[in-house]
């Protein structure tokens, strides 16, 4: 089979330029600025107060520019331009079959854990502005992605509308909280409020995070099980009233896959009407399932879930998106189409087309042609 369509990508990356902060980063920051080292077997990400402090270019965030397919580079040299040069970027997107981008940091994700909030906004707020000039280069085919500080709430607000603003089309927060202040907690309303009022959703991107993933010190099952913190965080926003209370606010699960949801919403369902003896019946007070809940208001992107395509009847054509996590290590690129086509294989024309396609564009009302 062949793509009859140009598919978007709902989840790519930047490399952010080893000058980023440097040069943007509020004055008084920089002797701390978040830069690139040269060390004696690889280049390091420098990141003082970050979830860590040196962090490999190679691990999670670089290509190699002369292979054919994506590997590992540990030197900055090596990184492919189409990662921080956004006419390089428009060149890979045409090699690739797709169409245009929604760009998250890659670099950025280590700035949740920071405890000194003035340094972590600024950190975040020079991202943003050299984020929305590199999309300013072609405003049709590539859609930033804002850095939000969950804290303090009032300052959040200001800069989600700061964002949307400069053109950019969602705010990516931490993939969770402290036990007892999670997503369900009304001291975030603010944030729901400003969301659904911008029309700007709510990103919970996998590893861009306060806390960390790692539970078992074995980096393949750690990995492989990366969808559970925003798991937790979503189902907590649903049974904790969160989406009722704020029925316009969009929420994503990104780079999560999409067939989690497939099991998780039947065992609300389940629980939701079976336990209210004793467990009680959450925050819910809209009449709806918590299924019904997710159906409205939760979108889940996906690189590769071949079961999530099966399900999709279940978790929702309207609730699922494919992002290509270009240019990272693990991403489809430069095979996306053939990526697409075997996820794709017997599945309706439509259906294929709403997923790699048509949601992203009527989410984030994109200037594009459906």
């Amino acid at each position: 089979m062949s793509l009859s369509f140009k598919p978007i990508s709902a989840d790519s990356h930047v490399v952010e330029p080893p000058d980023l902060w440097t040069k943007r980063i509020d004055r008084k920051f920089l002797d701390r600025a978040p830069r690139l080292v040269h060390e004696a077997d690889q280049d390091m990400f420098w990141c003082p107060g970050g979830r860590q402090e040196k962090r490999g270019i190679g691990t999670s965030s670089s290509v190699n520019k002369d292979a054919k397919d994506i590997s590992m580079a540990e030197r900055w040299e090596n990184v492919l331009p189409g990662s921080y040069d956004p006419f390089e970027r428009l060149k890979d997107q045409d090699r690739d079959g797709v169409e245009a981008e929604v760009l998250y940091t890659t670099f950025g994700t280590t700035f949740y854990p920071m405890t000194d909030l003035d340094f972590q906004f600024a950190c975040m707020q020079a991202f943003n502005d050299w984020l929305a000039n590199f999309c300013s280069t072609a405003p049709k085919r590539l859609f930033g992605v804002a850095m939000i500080p969950t804290e303090p709430v009032d300052r959040a607000v200001k800069e989600m509308e700061r964002c949307r603003k400069m053109g950019m089309v969602s705010a990516q927060i931490s993939v969770q909280q402290e036990i007892g202040e999670g997503y369900n907690h009304k001291k975030w309303d603010p944030l729901w409020d400003a969301s659904a009022d911008l029309e700007m959703p709510v990103s919970l991107h996998v590893a861009g995070d306060k806390k960390w993933f790692t539970l078992t010190n074995n980096m393949l099952v750690d990995f492989s099980l990366a969808f559970t913190p925003v798991m937790y965080s979503i189902c907590t926003m649903i049974m904790g009233g969160t989406f009722d209370r704020h029925p316009k606010l969009k929420v994503l699960s990104v780079e999560n896959d999409a067939s989690w949801p497939a099991p998780a919403l039947e065992r609300m369902d389940y629980h939701y009407f079976r336990d209210q003896g004793w467990a009680g019946s959450g925050g819910i007070t809209s009449g709806r399932t918590p299924s019904q809940i997710f159906h409205d208001q939760v979108i889940c992107t996906f690189m590769r879930d071949k079961t999530a395509v099966r399900m999709r009847d279940v978790v929702g054509t309207r609730n699922m998106m494919w992002g290509s996590d270009f240019p990272h290590y693990d991403g489809t690129w430069p095979k996306s189409i053939p990526n697409l086509e075997e996820h794709f294989h017997g599945v309706p024309v439509e259906d294929q087309k709403r997923i790699a396609r048509t949601n992203v564009i009527e989410l984030y009302k994109l200037p594009i042609e459906p």
